[in-house]
């Protein structure tokens, strides 16, 4: 089923927005879909595994991959995706980057896993935002890469501009689970509180911790197997939960403020229009994904 496109619609509209009026537009627009096809290839690759591995029951509104197709069909569909999005990327720049991208989250999905599966709870709060930055930040950082790439403007692809969308993806990844949490579960498509079921290690678990009276109490239901906590511990955990929310926008609103102030900041460097409506853009993208509502 189709989820937003939100990572192969950035990588085609920051090529569309660069080389508007360019005689490079339509050889730019075919390498940006291309790895734009790739790109999504990727994305729904890691969610039917993650899906399967987390136990997933819904994803898109819909019954998860593994529920239709069962595990053994998961595991090869989704390994079959990635490597097709392998041959689709033809650009040897792109190729490597996707590569890279594709690494990182691999590394993200393993430490996430690793702190499920040995039941880690001594994690501070720069284990969260690094899985956040590996799982998700660098994905959106490599699409805007992909597409200055698509574009002929590699090198105008800037460490400032980097640690902008960095910056905002693990504000975006913040609201991902606060909605979760808080969310409108028809609009989110997702199964609600799954992050707990899962025993998620994310900023909610993070700052409930560190209510020293209630955190045995927390890990011992965290520690339960997925899908296995109970109305009592659901509701002990919401309790705690209800009582950091404020805590969770604060750091979801530090990050999306550093963003938008190194895009302003990149505003006052550039005189290129194309560069600037792709700021414009960037900066209105970024403050509506952070308050999105699925």
């Amino acid at each position: 089923t189709s989820g937003k496109m939100l990572r192969p619609s950035l990588i085609a509209l920051v090529t569309k927005i660069l080389t508007e009026g360019k005689e490079n537009y339509e050889e730019s627009m075919q390498i940006a879909y291309n790895s734009a096809v790739a790109v999504e290839l990727l994305h729904n690759m890691t969610l039917i595994h993650d899906d399967l591995i987390d136990g997933a029951p819904i994803r898109r509104g819909k019954p998860a991959y593994h529920i239709n197709h069962g595990m053994e069909l998961t595991v090869h569909d989704g390994d079959i995706l990635h490597a097709y999005g392998l041959t689709i990327i033809k650009h040897i720049p792109s190729l490597l980057l996707f590569i890279r991208v594709s690494y990182e989250v691999g590394i993200g999905n393993a430490i996430e896993l690793e702190d499920r599966l040995n039941n880690n709870f001594d994690f501070d709060l720069e284990h969260v935002i690094d899985i956040m930055r590996r799982k998700t930040a660098i994905v959106f950082a490599g699409c805007v890469q992909l597409g200055y790439l698509a574009a002929g403007l590699g090198n105008h692809f800037t460490k400032k501009l980097e640690e902008a969308i960095i910056d905002a993806g693990i504000a975006f990844q913040i609201q991902d689970d606060y909605l979760d949490f808080q969310g409108d579960p028809e609009k989110f498509g997702k199964q609600h509180l799954w992050d707990v079921q899962e025993s998620k290690r994310n900023l909610f678990l993070y700052f409930a911790l560190q209510n020293s009276e209630k955190s045995d109490k927390l890990k011992e239901i965290y520690k339960k197997p997925i899908g296995k906590k109970n109305e009592d511990d659901i509701r002990f955990v919401l309790q705690l939960f209800n009582e950091i929310a404020p805590k969770i926008v604060q750091v979801r609103d530090k990050y999306l403020k550093r963003a938008i102030e190194n895009l302003e900041q990149l505003q006052e460097t550039t005189e290129d229009e194309n560069e600037l409506n792709l700021l414009d853009f960037l900066q209105m993208l970024i403050e509506y994904l952070a308050h999105r509502e699925k």
